[in-house]
Protein backbone atom coordinates (compact mmCIF):
# COMPACT_ATOMS: atom_id res chain seq x y z
CA UNK A 1 0.00 0.00 0.00
CA UNK A 2 1.14 3.38 0.06
CA UNK A 3 0.67 6.17 2.73
CA UNK A 4 -1.70 4.87 4.32
CA UNK A 5 -2.58 1.53 6.53
CA UNK A 6 -4.57 -0.74 4.81
CA UNK A 7 -6.67 -1.95 8.55
CA UNK A 8 -7.86 1.76 7.93
CA UNK A 9 -10.11 0.53 5.47
CA UNK A 10 -11.00 -3.40 5.49
CA UNK A 11 -12.87 -3.81 8.23
CA UNK A 12 -12.58 -6.63 11.31
CA UNK A 13 -8.92 -6.43 11.37
CA UNK A 14 -8.36 -6.51 15.30
CA UNK A 15 -6.59 -9.97 14.72
CA UNK A 16 -3.76 -8.06 12.53
CA UNK A 17 -3.57 -5.23 14.83
CA UNK A 18 -3.30 -8.15 17.73
CA UNK A 19 -0.18 -9.62 16.20
CA UNK A 20 1.42 -7.05 13.99
CA UNK A 21 2.83 -3.71 15.34
CA UNK A 22 2.46 -2.49 12.16
CA UNK A 23 0.08 -4.35 9.13
CA UNK A 24 2.14 -6.47 6.72
CA UNK A 25 2.89 -4.26 3.35
CA UNK A 26 0.56 -5.21 1.24
CA UNK A 27 3.57 -4.63 -1.63
CA UNK A 28 5.05 -7.14 -0.07
CA UNK A 29 2.39 -10.24 0.04
CA UNK A 30 1.48 -12.58 -2.64
CA UNK A 31 -1.31 -13.27 -4.09
CA UNK A 32 -2.41 -16.81 -3.65
CA UNK A 33 -5.97 -16.75 -5.31
CA UNK A 34 -8.99 -14.57 -6.30
CA UNK A 35 -12.72 -16.39 -5.90
CA UNK A 36 -15.14 -14.65 -7.36
CA UNK A 37 -18.98 -15.35 -6.32
CA UNK A 38 -21.24 -13.77 -8.37
CA UNK A 39 -24.00 -15.34 -6.06
CA UNK A 40 -23.18 -13.57 -3.36
CA UNK A 41 -21.55 -10.51 -5.24
CA UNK A 42 -18.35 -11.12 -3.24
CA UNK A 43 -14.88 -11.39 -4.24
CA UNK A 44 -11.99 -13.38 -1.75
CA UNK A 45 -7.93 -12.11 -1.86
CA UNK A 46 -6.23 -14.91 -0.18
CA UNK A 47 -2.73 -12.99 0.33
CA UNK A 48 0.68 -14.80 1.49
CA UNK A 49 3.30 -12.78 3.75
CA UNK A 50 6.65 -13.56 5.21
CA UNK A 51 6.21 -10.61 7.25
CA UNK A 52 5.25 -12.35 10.71
CA UNK A 53 3.99 -11.04 13.47
CA UNK A 54 6.11 -9.51 16.23
CA UNK A 55 2.84 -10.56 19.01
CA UNK A 56 1.37 -14.21 17.19
CA UNK A 57 -1.46 -15.38 18.91
CA UNK A 58 -1.70 -17.96 21.42
CA UNK A 59 -2.40 -20.67 19.29
CA UNK A 60 0.66 -20.02 17.04
CA UNK A 61 2.68 -19.83 19.92
CA UNK A 62 4.43 -23.74 19.77
CA UNK A 63 4.27 -24.03 16.02
CA UNK A 64 6.67 -23.57 13.72
CA UNK A 65 5.82 -21.37 10.47
CA UNK A 66 7.43 -18.80 7.91
CA UNK A 67 4.39 -17.73 6.32
CA UNK A 68 0.84 -16.18 6.82
CA UNK A 69 -2.29 -16.55 5.02
CA UNK A 70 -4.52 -13.05 5.14
CA UNK A 71 -7.94 -13.34 3.71
CA UNK A 72 -9.74 -10.60 2.41
CA UNK A 73 -13.83 -10.46 1.70
CA UNK A 74 -15.24 -7.58 -0.63
CA UNK A 75 -19.11 -7.43 -0.52
CA UNK A 76 -21.64 -5.91 -2.24
CA UNK A 77 -18.79 -5.63 -5.79
CA UNK A 78 -19.90 -3.97 -8.53
CA UNK A 79 -18.18 -2.83 -11.87
CA UNK A 80 -15.70 -6.17 -11.60
CA UNK A 81 -13.35 -6.35 -14.61
CA UNK A 82 -10.53 -8.69 -15.20
CA UNK A 83 -8.67 -7.94 -18.23
CA UNK A 84 -6.53 -11.44 -18.47
CA UNK A 85 -4.92 -13.57 -16.07
CA UNK A 86 -1.56 -15.07 -16.45
CA UNK A 87 1.02 -16.99 -14.01
CA UNK A 88 2.48 -13.37 -12.78
CA UNK A 89 -0.44 -12.31 -11.23
CA UNK A 90 0.88 -13.65 -7.85
CA UNK A 91 3.24 -11.19 -8.18
CA UNK A 92 0.63 -8.81 -8.39
CA UNK A 93 0.21 -4.76 -7.09
CA UNK A 94 -2.89 -4.69 -4.51
CA UNK A 95 -4.22 -1.21 -4.63
CA UNK A 96 -6.85 -0.32 -1.88
CA UNK A 97 -8.60 3.09 -1.90
CA UNK A 98 -11.20 3.90 0.24
CA UNK A 99 -14.79 4.96 -1.51
CA UNK A 100 -17.45 6.61 1.02
CA UNK A 101 -17.58 5.57 4.38
CA UNK A 102 -17.28 1.29 4.21
CA UNK A 103 -16.62 1.27 0.83
CA UNK A 104 -13.56 0.51 -1.20
CA UNK A 105 -11.92 0.40 -4.43
CA UNK A 106 -9.91 -2.70 -5.28
CA UNK A 107 -7.30 -3.06 -8.04
CA UNK A 108 -4.87 -5.88 -8.62
CA UNK A 109 -2.41 -5.24 -11.17
CA UNK A 110 0.48 -7.32 -12.90
CA UNK A 111 1.95 -7.99 -16.34
CA UNK A 112 -0.70 -9.41 -18.20
CA UNK A 113 -3.29 -9.64 -15.34
CA UNK A 114 -5.68 -7.12 -14.14
CA UNK A 115 -8.64 -7.30 -11.71
CA UNK A 116 -10.69 -4.15 -10.35
CA UNK A 117 -13.68 -3.83 -8.70
CA UNK A 118 -15.74 -1.30 -6.05
CA UNK A 119 -17.17 -3.22 -3.40
CA UNK A 120 -19.59 -1.72 -0.67
CA UNK A 121 -17.88 -2.97 2.14
CA UNK A 122 -14.61 -5.61 3.11
CA UNK A 123 -13.63 -7.03 5.89
CA UNK A 124 -10.65 -9.43 6.79
CA UNK A 125 -11.88 -13.34 7.62
CA UNK A 126 -9.27 -15.22 8.52
CA UNK A 127 -5.81 -15.45 8.97
CA UNK A 128 -3.51 -18.63 9.14
CA UNK A 129 -0.28 -19.93 9.67
CA UNK A 130 2.26 -22.50 8.16
CA UNK A 131 5.43 -23.28 7.63
CA UNK A 132 6.34 -22.92 3.78
CA UNK A 133 8.68 -25.30 1.90
CA UNK A 134 9.94 -22.00 -0.57
CA UNK A 135 12.73 -20.65 0.87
Amino acid sequence: MSEFDWTAIVGSTEEVADTYTTPPDLKECKLHYAQIDERGTSVTLMLETTELPDKPALAWANREYNTVEIYLRFTGVKGLKINGWEAGARDAEIILSPQGSKGVRVSVEAAGSQLSFEASESSLIRTRSYLSGKE
